[in-house]
């Protein structure tokens, strides 16, 4: 039987702690239906930052969706190393896309809303999948909670969007078969 796997959030060590001691602001990047987004504004105190969808193909060929949370140069510089991989296998399938990326860093727009909580705690929700030997387990989302509601921030199962909502029931289906850490246990669980 072979080792489990723990595929973590893809994002700087102090990232979720910075989120969970000090979110401000959230919302949606760019237009977007109400839950299903491409990407997630999340907003400190002193730090800006975005969460996306990556995907990591383990060795057994299951594909793994872990959180990424980036600052936007961040974000930025990570796309523009990845861009030249991408181009040439596009052109080499007769792909006549154009992934040039400008230098503008984006901002978070105005129109985000506001965390009404000064004290929440926050959980990383850890996907878990048994495959024939082993278990794979991917932190997969950010789980906000308050006296007043809560906020999912996490990857959707099988494609690279985004799950952002404030429903409950929502939340409770997308939780289900989860693990949850606090972010205390996640960095322990990290070996930080």
């Amino acid at each position: 039987m072979g080792e489990d796997a723990f595929i973590r959030l893809d994002c700087e060590a102090q990232t979720p702690l910075a989120i969970a001691s000090g979110l401000r602001r959230f919302g949606p990047a760019g237009r977007a239906p109400d839950w299903l987004v491409s990407g997630v504004w999340l907003c400190t105190d002193h730090a800006d930052y975005i969460a996306t969808a990556s995907a990591e193909v383990l060795g057994n060929g299951i594909v793994a969706r872990p959180l990424g949370i980036h600052r936007p140069g961040e974000l930025v510089r990570q796309l523009k190393r990845d861009l030249p991989n991408v181009s040439a296998r596009l052109i080499g399938r007769n792909g006549e896309f154009d992934l040039s990326l400008g230098e503008e860093v984006p901002a978070p727009p105005s129109s985000l809303g506001q965390w009404p909580c000064r004290s929440y705690s926050t959980q990383i929700l850890v996907r878990v999948s048994q495959g024939q030997s082993i278990a794979t387990r991917v932190a997969c989302a950010l789980l906000l909670e308050c006296e007043t509601g809560s906020l999912l921030v996490g990857t959707d199962p099988s494609t690279l969007a985004m799950v952002l909502s404030q429903d409950p029931a929502l939340i409770e289906r997308y939780s289900d078969g989860c693990e949850a850490l606090s972010a205390g246990e996640y960095l322990k669980r990290c070996g930080g």
